[in-house]
């Protein structure tokens, strides 16, 4: 009987194994680019991580230093037992400790402050330049990078303090959530129901705020980080516009008296490259 099969033939034909090869080579153009941005985005990254550690590790000697001034403090046990009113030292009331920041002063002489968002992924340095050219593409160090640095424009005012700190910072499109890119997060209310606080540790005071408003804007809508105001109207003017463009109602009120933080950010998705994520905070 005669065998029609044919023995060792390709079940695809040249056309479609070229398809295939020009499919895979296509989709690893593609690929490959975003893994090597990622990458080199979480390499330089990795510097900030060094800097956190830092911190931490100043916070953990304040708070030993701290506990062990407040357990000198602590009164005689006679005189607690007696019930006689006993006078506390300052640090022993509860006046939260400033950590030491010399050292990043030290290593980069346009440092002012840690901007903390418990929650998120902002925990970083920030400086203050009257260059901001160079903090979007170099990070705290003096490396060039498209990860940059946190940064205040030189008419902000940390020390007395103005009423309203502006600090710009990247949104990164990468794995993992660098620089500003956790403020996305805040276009869900549910998420800001959970994280409403900011801290803020100058090389003058502690700061904590509680956000107030969320907004989406086009650049030349308005100036968000806006530091000088006329009078009690013009600022509460600028709160109000803040407030009615939310993107949700906070609930927060702000008063002519309040200081105020904005952290602004890009949002490509918003308006392309014109679009903005602004986020104000009141301190408490």
């Amino acid at each position: 009987m005669k065998n029609n099969k044919k023995q060792g033939r390709c079940p695809f034909s040249p056309l479609t194994l070229l398809a295939a090869l020009l499919l895979i080579g296509g989709m690893l153009a593609i690929i490959l680019p975003v893994l090597k941005w990622d990458a080199e985005v979480s390499a330089e990254a990795g510097e900030y991580e060094q800097l956190r550690e830092q911190n931490r590790q100043a916070e953990a000697r304040e708070t030993v230093e701290e506990e062990t001034q407040n357990q000198h403090a602590a009164p005689p046990v006679s005189l607690a037992e007696e019930g006689l009113p006993v006078q506390q030292s300052e640090s022993a009331v509860g006046e939260q400790a400033m950590v030491d920041l010399s050292a990043y002063l030290a290593q980069n002489p346009d440092f002012v402050a840690w901007l903390r968002i418990p929650g998120t992924n902002v925990d970083y340095p920030v400086v203050q330049t009257d260059n901001p050219d160079y903090y979007l593409n170099h990070t705290f160090s003096g490396k060039q990078s498209v990860v940059g640095t946190l940064f205040s424009l030189a008419d902000a005012d940390y020390a007395a303090p103005g009423r309203n700190i502006a600090i710009y910072g990247h949104h990164l499109r990468s794995s993992g959530e660098k620089m500003f890119t956790s403020l996305m997060r805040y276009k869900n209310p549910d998420f800001y129901e959970d994280n409403k606080t900011v801290v803020l540790d100058s090389l003058y005071r502690h700061s904590e705020y509680t956000i107030f408003a969320v907004v989406n804007m086009k650049v030349g809508d308005w100036e968000p980080s806006r530091t000088v105001f006329s009078g009690d109207a013009a600022f509460m003017a600028f709160v109000n516009r803040a407030k009615s463009e939310s993107l949700y109602d906070t609930g927060v009120e702000v008063g002519a008296d309040d200081h105020i933080l904005t952290l602004i950010t890009c949002d490509r998705s918003y308006a392309g490259k014109e679009g903005r994520l602004v986020i104000l905070a009141v301190e408490r």
